[in-house]
């Protein structure tokens, strides 16, 4: 299929990943670059969530699941507001939950007693800065509003918007060149069961992050896994009929990659570098730059669910700065931070609880940079009690969350992975330093930019923040790309050891830091520039943030968009072990459209065969490589073809509907004894009781004739 013709899906993916959550944070009183920022967090939060109740309540999955949840949450966060606001006369009154002192509207009124009256008129802010209060209530508010006066609010809009069509044109062209077609397979071991849950979510209507894993664990009534991005591929496959699978998993990738990614990094800089058109405009496509995130956590593995997970990790950070109160000129307050964050640790656990684990070591520098301010001004006054309580609270938390991760037996499982160690610690060092994890090609450009950004963060304490953090997780790289010791096992265990999961933290911070050097990169030339005619002086930062940005992107080649695409393109074109050979997904679609729809078929998932669910809806006995199979099922696998011959088979068949079985060879990491754990699903010609129904010369589909009767329909 040619991408032009997923245009229809990719646009579906783009609406779930921003609908619904823009929906709520308008509700919310958010607006501009914050309601953007934290839509697809929101987003992915009605998705996901609902998603476990329905399951739980035995409700069907459907689009309509989240679009009435968001309605709903809209109107809940509506109710909230107006509460909030039935405060007594004296008090200042709350425009709501999620707005702090930085709401922007158009006609704001703050009630409170003054010699004029119980009402105060204030002027409209830009882009969030506070314009909610006078003097008497918040002494600098309205110096901040006279600063923001001269800014456009629809400038810094516009600027967002060009900077987010930069970046989808340039994430297009890479997925084109590097996926090739767009119904196109990633032939990965992850990829199978990633396919088979969405298959799954759409035969069965459930969509529960509880029921997802009882695809390969079908002997448990319930079995968790983060099933947020099978729900959303799910829904784009329902919004656009015909898509299949492969096409709405593809376009939801593409869509995380170059909508979700770029918009919640919006936020984050927007809470971090303040209202800034050159910002707006810098951030969608330097977020599109770095290797590690989002183009390797699209290609390795691959690792979907965590590509969701660390695309939300910019706005799940940018909550917790406006918590710390970090945030430069916030629209968002703290109490609508508390709330967002509410929302935020549910949703990435049920993304990937490793984005949890990646919002705690992001979070731990910006509550030292808090604490440090708290005791700085408490300590010696009447109130020194709050810092002392702050500190050992804080000490706390962050003790139950080490333990969690190096300690406790409920990660166990997760850190006895260990991937071993491939690199030295200096080269680990300078692949963190030039964009080159992994092994990949150094990218100089954006890497630069990051380095410049680290001199110019470090000049402002409320940025100042971001360098300690940013080298945190070149540490956590550097130990699980370049040590094996224990300390380095136990501290990268909750990523599995993994380093590539780790390399994709990097970014998170990189795209602020390197937005902060093209900010000041250009600020470094207004001096030099402020002889050139422009329409006016305010408009002279923006357009040389533009300038510095363009050269940037013609410098690294499109923002490095070649290296990108043959990153994207291992899965794809060049697979490392081969799930589907040349002709056989023809093969599996026309076998699909031989077989009745209740029918169960048995194949060895390593021949690939086992897309069959994905590609053709018709369920499969054994849906991913490997998994904590029933006895029936291991007595299929074992001695299928020996079902004339053996009566244990056609009971097992009978308790698990099976009533064909796909042959072929084994294509898949044929090397590894799991492949050969099914040997009573292969050779299955030479053997009575069993009818040939197709064969493309190398692959077959059988209809089992031993255990009685199962009609196959007419194609």
């Amino acid at each position: 299929m040619s991408w032009l013709s997923a245009v229809p899906a990719v646009l579906s993916a783009g609406f779930w990943a921003l609908g619904p959550g823009l929906l709520i944070a308008y509700a919310a009183g958010l607006r501009s670059l914050v309601a953007w920022g934290a839509a697809p967090l929101l987003s992915i939060a009605v998705s996901a969530i609902p998603a476990v109740v329905a399951g739980a309540l035995g409700i069907g999955w459907g689009v309509w699941v989240p679009l009435v949840s968001a309605v709903l949450g809209a109107a809940a966060v509506l109710g909230v507001r107006e509460l909030a606001t039935r405060v007594r006369p004296g008090r200042g009154r709350a425009v709501g939950p999620l707005t702090g002192a930085g709401q922007r509207t158009r006609a704001l009124y703050v009630r409170f007693r003054t010699p004029q009256g119980p009402f105060a008129r204030v002027p409209d802010s830009v882009d969030g800065l506070s314009a909610t209060a006078v003097p008497q209530v918040w002494p600098n508010a309205a110096q901040r509003a006279r600063t923001a006066a001269g800014r456009t609010p629809w400038l810094i809009g516009a600027a967002a918007a060009v900077g987010a069509a930069a970046a989808a044109t340039l994430g297009w062209v890479t997925a084109v060149n590097g996926m090739g077609p767009a119904d196109a397979l990633s032939q990965t071991y992850d990829a199978v069961f990633h396919y088979s849950a969405v298959a799954q979510i759409l035969d069965t209507g459930n969509a529960s992050s509880l029921h997802i894993g009882t695809l390969t664990n079908p002997m448990a009534s319930s079995a968790l896994y983060p099933a947020a991005w099978h729900d959303l591929v799910s829904l784009v496959a329902l919004s656009v009929p015909g898509a299949g699978v492969a096409v709405a998993t593809n376009a939801t990738a593409l869509a995380v990659a170059v909508v979700v990614w770029p918009m919640s990094c919006l936020f984050l800089v927007r809470q971090v570098a303040g209202p800034s058109i050159g910002a707006a405009l810098a951030t969608p496509v330097l977020a599109v730059g770095f290797t590690a995130f989002p183009w390797a956590l699209m290609s390795f593995g691959v690792l979907w669910p965590n590509l969701l997970g660390v695309a939300l990790l910019p706005a799940a950070l940018a909550a917790v700065v406006t918590l710390f109160g970090l945030a430069r000129e916030s629209q968002l307050g703290r109490t609508g931070a508390a709330a967002l964050l509410v929302v935020t640790v549910p949703t990435l656990a049920l993304a990937h609880p490793n984005a949890v684990f990646s919002l705690a070591a992001l979070a731990l520098f910006p509550m030292f940079w808090w604490l440090a301010g708290l005791v700085r001004r408490h300590l010696f006054t009447r109130s020194f009690a709050l810092p002392l309580v702050a500190v050992a609270g804080s000490a706390a938390v962050v003790w139950g969350v080490l333990w969690l991760m190096v300690a406790s037996p409920l990660l166990a499982g997760v850190r006895s992975f260990d991937w071993p160690a491939f690199s030295g610690r200096g080269e680990a060092v300078w692949d963190v330093a030039f964009g080159a994890t992994n092994g990949r090609p150094e990218a100089w450009t954006v890497s630069i930019l990051v380095l410049v950004g680290i001199v110019f963060a470090l000049r402002r304490a409320s940025t100042s923040w971001l360098v300690p953090t940013h080298l945190l997780s070149g540490f956590l790289y550097l130990q699980a790309a370049a040590q094996e010791t224990d300390f380095a096992a136990a501290i990268t265990g909750a990523w599995y050891n993994d380093s590539y999961r780790l390399a994709a933290m990097v970014p998170v911070t990189g795209v602020a830091l390197a937005v902060i050097g093209t900010l000041g990169l250009a600020g470094l030339a207004r001096p030099a520039a402020a002889a050139l005619p422009v329409p006016s002086p305010s408009a002279l930062p923006g357009l040389l943030t533009a300038a510095v940005l363009v050269l940037a992107v013609a410098i690294s080649g499109g923002m490095g968009r070649s290296t990108h695409a043959t990153v994207l393109a291992g899965p794809y074109q060049e697979p490392g072990s081969t799930l589907l050979a040349p002709g056989q997904r023809e093969f599996l679609e026309r076998a699909g459209a031989m077989l009745p729809d209740d029918a169960v078929v048995a194949s060895n998932p390593f021949t690939g065969n086992a897309l069959l669910y994905p590609l053709t809806g018709h369920e499969v006995l054994f849906p991913h490589l490997t998994g904590a199979w029933t006895p029936d099922q291991k007595t299929l696998a074992a001695h299928l073809r020996d079902a004339a011959t053996d009566p244990a088979v056609c009971p097992a068949a009978a308790a698990t509907g099976t009533g064909y079985v796909l042959d072929g060879p084994t294509t898949f990491w044929p090397w590894s004894g799991a492949s050969r754990a099914y040997p009573g699903l292969q050779d299955i010609g030479p053997v009575p009781g069993f009818e040939l129904m197709a064969d493309d010369g190398v692959n077959a589909l059988y209809r089992i004739t031993a255990c009685g009767p199962a009609e196959p329909t007419d194609s």
